[in-house]
């Protein structure tokens, strides 16, 4: 994956790099939750503050300057899930519509209310000069040759049109998988997922796309000048993953296939040029997800 990289990425901007991926995740909260301690909201606090201050302080700084539009993306992001979003999910009228409805709806609502995050991020491109291909916001070369993987046993680059489908076949077996033993779903609930099956296919749509946006486009984007088109990859993957400690799938192992996913979307991205690949096998992963959540859905 050398596409864009730059010919010998400063080790400070890459320390600055990871120091802000490592600020900007959930480490921090998994570690104090963990410890026995309750939600701190002031510790995402902490962390937004720390990168908007991180953002303004490089810019008098030629060296690290171009770091800055990619710190405040991370604290946008973090703006948007957890400030955001929740006071959405949390207003009067949300909330009575969401204790008052079934299953689908709280899908949709859960599912949107992150997409102030996409909106904020978006800010940060503003007046950057990048373009719609820069920040992956096109199909790319659906058979672009995706790059040896040798831990996979991928020795020589093949086409994402043969390599994207036979992740799909890995996905489809390993996710079901680890989703049965952890949600518990009841089995006998096929009727109830082919009832909320729009919604299901809905909400997976405005997932893959909201989170690849937030956690792949735009921050490859702003990376693209900074590390190594690799490295680039590393890193958000590794946000990703981190995300995942307490979503779906959850705990250390669903950090690990998390940011295994993220590694693999996002070198798609780099690969092909686009989002189409990473859009539509995301998609897919959500709307396995959604769907075991319906049949362990009470209503």
């Amino acid at each position: 994956m050398r596409t864009g990289a730059p010919s010998r990425a400063d080790p400070l901007l890459r320390v600055i790099a990871w120091c802000a991926v490592i600020v900007a995740s959930a480490l921090p909260t998994v570690i104090w939750r963990e410890a026995g301690h309750g939600r701190a909201s002031w510790l995402i606090t902490t962390q937004c503050v720390i990168l908007v201050v991180a953002a303004i302080g490089v810019l008098p700084f030629p060296r690290v300057r171009v770091l800055s539009r990619f710190l405040l993306a991370l604290a946008a992001m973090r703006i948007g899930w957890h400030f955001v979003a929740p006071w959405i999910g949390g207003a009067d009228l949300i909330r009575r519509w969401s204790e008052s409805a079934d299953w689908r709806i709280r899908l949709f609502i859960e599912t949107a209310a992150p997409l102030t995050g996409a909106l904020l991020m978006s800010l940060t491109l503003i007046g950057s000069g990048m373009t719609r291909r820069d920040v992956f916001l096109c199909r790319g070369n659906l058979s672009a040759p995706a790059q040896p993987i040798s831990f996979l046993g991928l020795r020589k680059p093949i086409p994402w049109t043969v390599f994207g489908p036979a992740l799909l076949v890995v996905f489809g077996v390993a996710l079901p998988l680890f989703l049965y033993f952890t949600i518990h779903p009841d089995m006998t609930a096929g009727g109830r997922i082919v009832r909320f099956l729009p919604w299901i296919l809905l909400g997976a749509a405005v997932n893959a796309a909201n989170e690849e946006f937030q956690f792949r486009n735009v921050l490859l984007a702003h990376l693209r000048n900074v590390v190594s088109p690799a490295e680039a990859v590393l890193l958000t993957a590794v946000l990703f993953g981190l995300g995942h400690y307490y979503g779906q799938p959850s705990g250390p192992i669903g950090v690990v296939m998390a940011g295994f996913a993220g590694w693999i979307w996002a070198r798609s991205m780099i690969e092909t040029r686009g989002s189409a690949w990473a859009f539509l096998i995301h998609m897919i992963q959500d709307i396995v997800i959604f769907s075991f959540l319906a049949a362990a859905s009470a209503n």
